[in-house]
């Protein structure tokens, strides 16, 4: 080789540049003073105030109105019961007791 510098020397001598001026800018950085912090005073007094309670005026809003109402009519139900009453073992007239005739069951309940 005569000398003549190739592109990995290039890159090599390139890299190690831009290390060198890294480590001086961190130099740099790291040998200033730190900054001083600012002092402020304040002047302004606090003041405290308590609460005081406050009455809101107006007028109440307006009644709801009704204007239809809706009736069901009544529902009705009617259910048949039967029940038979097993013969009395004693009976004054000697014969059996019959079965109860059957009744309707009404009952009225509202839904």
């Amino acid at each position: 080789m005569n000398g003549r510098p190739t592109w990995g020397s290039a890159a090599v001598t390139g890299l190690a540049g831009f290390a060198t001026g890294l480590l001086v800018a961190a130099l740099l950085v790291a040998g200033r003073p730190a900054p001083r912090t600012a002092e402020t005073t304040d002047t302004t007094p606090t003041t405290t105030v308590s609460a005081v309670p406050v009455t809101v005026t107006g007028s109440p809003p307006p009644a709801p109105t009704v204007l239809s109402v809706v009736t069901v009519p009544p529902t009705t139900t009617t259910s048949v019961v039967e029940v038979t009453v097993p013969p009395s073992t004693t009976s004054t007239s000697g014969t059996p007791t019959s079965a109860s005739p059957v009744l309707p069951l009404t009952s009225g309940w509202r839904d």
